[in-house]
């Protein structure tokens, strides 16, 4: 692998680390599209799901005590069906295939920000203390189930689990920190599951794992910085650069396909 192509897969480890640590959402969605376009084959979508592994697991202790763990489990067994069904359907696809299923998902989830944005539509308030058990109640129901499968079959397909977990959550009347602990400790068993499902099933080459475990200091850099621009920069500022990173990765990832 070139020079070029090893600063790609920093570049993009280092802002989708950077965003993910910073608003909680975004890893893939900025990472993937320069990790295809620099490595060209189905590999480097392995690798995102190994380092985006590793930063689950650092961002995950603190969290796990506020786990709804009704909502965790529904999700979970929805997650246990759709992984396998994503990852078949990651096999038969081709390079370019995938590139393009990235970039048109990323479009859509950055136009269904930018909708909310604008207020067409609003996350639901977060119930009080008294209807805390309702509150979890709704983000368990039924739905929660198809969700997980949705977001189990999104990671192993394209390494974005996110777009169906946040529009189920923006329905949800969880209070924040339960519902970013939800997601962070969730997105993180679905990274597990399906590391396992690429290892025994699909196959991942021993570059897979040394080339995750070089990008490994890169995240772990972007995380702390993500953390401290959180502190510094305003929300409105940072959502319209994500925004802007997302319109650009989106439009750069169906070109690169065609």
């Amino acid at each position: 692998m070139d020079a070029s192509a090893l600063a790609l897969l920093a570049l993009g480890t280092l802002g989708g680390a950077v965003v993910q640590a910073a608003t909680g959402f975004g890893f893939a969605i900025i990472a993937a599209p320069l990790f295809l376009v620099a490595m060209n084959s189905h590999a480097a979508l392995q690798v995102l799901v190994v380092i985006h592994l590793v930063q689950t697991v650092m961002m995950l202790r603190g969290v796990w005590a506020l786990v709804p763990m009704g909502a965790f489990k529904a999700l979970v067994a929805g997650a246990l069906v759709g992984s396998p069904l994503g990852l078949l359907a990651f096999m038969r696809l081709d390079v370019n295939g995938l590139k393009l299923a990235v970039g048109v998902l990323i479009l859509v989830f950055t136009s269904l920000l930018i909708a909310r944005e604008a207020g067409w539509f609003a996350r639901r308030p977060p119930e009080q203390s008294a209807g805390a058990a309702s509150a979890e109640g709704e983000a368990s129901s039924p739905l929660a189930y198809l969700t997980g499968a949705a977001s189990g079959a999104m990671t192993a397909l394209l390494v974005m689990p996110g777009p169906p977990l946040m529009l189920h959550l923006s329905h949800t009347p969880l209070p924040h920190a339960n519902a970013r602990a939800l997601a962070v400790s969730f997105f993180g068993l679905c990274y597990l599951f399906v590391t396992g499902l690429n290892t025994f099933w699909a196959g991942m080459g021993e570059g897979v794992w040394s080339l995750s475990l070089g990008l490994a200091p890169v995240v772990y850099i972007g995380t702390l910085l993500g953390l401290r621009l959180s502190r510094f920069l305003t929300q409105g500022a940072f959502r319209a650069a994500v925004l802007l990173l997302l319109v650009l990765s989106g439009a750069g990832a169906i070109l690169s396909a065609l």
